[in-house]
């Protein structure tokens, strides 16, 4: 967060704190997300927490592992959010809607595990339903009126 606001402030240094709340509405939702799901965290696995810190100093996979889930669950979330401020709501959940169907569909493919039926039904009416957004608007014009020739 530190960082996020020090670049924020070297870019314009007239910024209004709103502004930097809007410039980083990522950071700030992460944080928040954070501080209220600690109360929750402590509640339900806090009698784990010794037993995990003890395990982190001593296993290098873990340290990795842990680093590098934050890193992709982070610059995952950072693009989405991106892809949303750009897009739109519908269009970025449509295109969400698209890569869950087409990360199950790849996900069965490469290990060979057959899809449910409801799996099936599932995926073929979340791609009719993309096909069909994508689509819409062509569907919808008005057709042209052609001038009669006698």
């Amino acid at each position: 967060m530190r960082y996020v606001l020090r670049n924020a402030l070297s870019n314009n240094a007239n910024m209004s704190l709103y502004s930097i709340i809007l410039y980083t509405q990522f950071a700030v939702t992460q944080i928040v997300g954070f501080v209220i799901l600690l109360p929750i965290m402590f509640a339900t696995e806090g009698s784990m927490l010794p037993s995990f810190l003890e395990k982190l100093k001593t296993d290098s996979s873990l340290q990795f592992n842990l680093v590098m889930s934050g890193l992709c669950f982070y610059i995952y979330n950072e693009l989405a959010t991106y892809t949303l401020k750009v897009t739109g709501a519908v269009t970025a959940s449509v295109a969400n809607t698209a890569k869950r169907v087409i990360v199950m569909v790849y996900m069965a493919a490469v290990t060979g595990k057959a899809l449910t039926d409801e799996q099936k039904i599932g995926s073929g009416i979340a791609i009719f339903g993309v096909l069909l957004y994508s689509l819409i608007d062509d569907l919808l014009k008005p057709k042209k009126k052609t001038a009669k020739t006698d």
